[in-house]
């Protein structure tokens, strides 16, 4: 009969939370500090430990499965839009299962490997399986770290989070920032950040977004108009661009307003998943 350690299991469900959130974040390319991804291991190896001391209750089990998902795809992301949440929390249900599986099979593997040569009644076989078990994983994590790092540097991807304030309407959403976004309002070069028509109608009127009857327009609106050639290889095109009444970046708690002209962009690229693009001039001058 096997004995369970409770130190031994948490350990292990906290190894493969851990690893399971990085490859999840790769995955869904979502930026998340290792903080985070910290929190929502300890939350998630602790409710995997506790679930053992519950009563055989499958609908309990199951609803409480769910609620953990739920808080640790919260924890982990941050403030993002719900969908990319749900492909973040589906992607980590993936990589946990197939995590596992490998981490058990490590585990079974250095069962078998030491049995031969430390006593198994002693508390150096425990010791010396944990150690060496930590050993891999740390060389595990330390080289997806190096092929994460390696791949974040040649994507160049970075996200901002962002405040746009027009006529006391405000919203908050999660920026890519775009090296390649090189578009400047024609009135006073301001850098353009590009944003999703569907996102642009939670605080631009429809009149506006739409400029089908720029005469019922409010005319301190309309000062705020101007159109913006942009152009992309062969394919020129003209968007409607609003001067906001501000915009602000935030980091680490902080914020930090920078000057853009919104740009509506109605045919709504991919935009990576994110809702706008952030030109990367406009935060030439940004220090947090």
């Amino acid at each position: 009969m096997k004995t369970l350690y409770i130190d031994v299991y948490f350990l292990i469900n906290f190894t493969v939370d851990i690893i399971s959130l990085c490859f999840a974040g790769m995955l869904s390319k979502i930026v998340t500090s290792f903080g985070r991804i910290i929190s929502a291991a300890l939350i998630g190896a602790a409710f995997a430990t506790g679930v053992i001391f519950l009563q055989d209750n499958f609908i309990l089990k199951l609803f409480l499965s769910f609620l953990i998902l739920v808080i640790i795809g919260v924890i982990s992301t941050g403030s993002i839009n719900i969908n990319r949440k749900i492909k973040f929390i589906i992607s980590f249900c993936i990589f946990e299962a197939l995590v596992g599986g490998i981490i058990t099979m490590i585990w079974g593997f250095l069962d078998t490997y030491l049995y031969g040569y430390v006593s198994s009644e002693s508390n150096i076989y425990v010791n010396r399986k944990m150690l060496i078990f930590a050993l891999i994983i740390l060389l595990v994590i330390g080289v997806f770290r190096m092929i994460v790092s390696a791949f974040n540097s040649n994507c160049s991807e970075k996200t901002v989070e962002i405040e746009i304030s027009f006529m006391n309407r405000t919203i908050k959403t999660e920026s890519l920032v775009d090296s390649g976004n090189l578009a400047t309002d024609p009135m006073n070069m301001c850098p353009v950040l590009f944003l999703k028509a569907k996102t642009a109608m939670q605080i631009f009127p429809k009149n506006v977004v739409d400029l089908l009857d720029p005469d019922n327009i409010d005319r301190e609106i309309r000062k705020r108009i101007r159109l913006i050639p942009i152009s992309s290889g062969s394919n020129r095109r003209v968007l409607i661009g609003v001067k906001p009444d501000s915009v602000r970046i935030f980091s680490n708690g902080k914020s930090e307003p920078i000057k853009v002209t919104i740009a509506i962009d109605k045919e709504e690229g991919s935009y990576g998943g994110y809702d706008s693009l952030m030109p990367a001039s406009a935060l030439d001058n940004v220090i947090f």
